[in-house]
């Protein structure tokens, strides 16, 4: 029977997946569309996953240390961190890459599709670890 993965490793499976699907991702873009849907699409990867990496560094960072308390303020303030990075990279991707953005936003549900079925495997023992 396979035991389900706890806390910092779940986080760093789900950012390594997503690091994984963004990799993916651009390379098909390139391959399909050129290196600029490519160069959009890799953004449109890390505004999914810098947030993430973000969030699980707030969340994980001291945790033995913490009471119930504080470790559950880290994670509310990693998730308003984690909203506003994501909305301040979309943002700037529309600056960058308005004419490419549906490679962008491609790439981006991609990698947060990769994060939910990543954290639900792995947190069910889906996944070694």
């Amino acid at each position: 029977m396979r035991k389900p993965m706890r806390g910092a490793a779940v986080a760093r499976a789900v950012c390594l997946t997503q690091l994984g699907t963004l990799a993916a991702v651009a390379a098909l873009a390139a391959g399909l569309a050129g290196p600029a849907q490519a160069l959009a699409a890799a953004y449109g990867g890390l505004v999914a996953l810098v947030p993430t990496v973000y969030l699980a560094w707030r969340v994980f960072a001291r945790s033995e240390s913490r009471t119930p308390a504080q470790a559950a303020g880290a994670f509310y303030r990693g998730e308003l961190g984690k909203y506003a990075l994501t909305a301040l990279m979309f943002a700037l991707g529309v600056k960058l890459f308005g004419s490419q953005f549906p490679a962008l936003l491609a790439s981006y549900a991609a990698c947060l599709l990769a994060y939910w079925v990543g954290a639900a495997r792995m947190a069910f023992g889906g996944w070694d670890g």
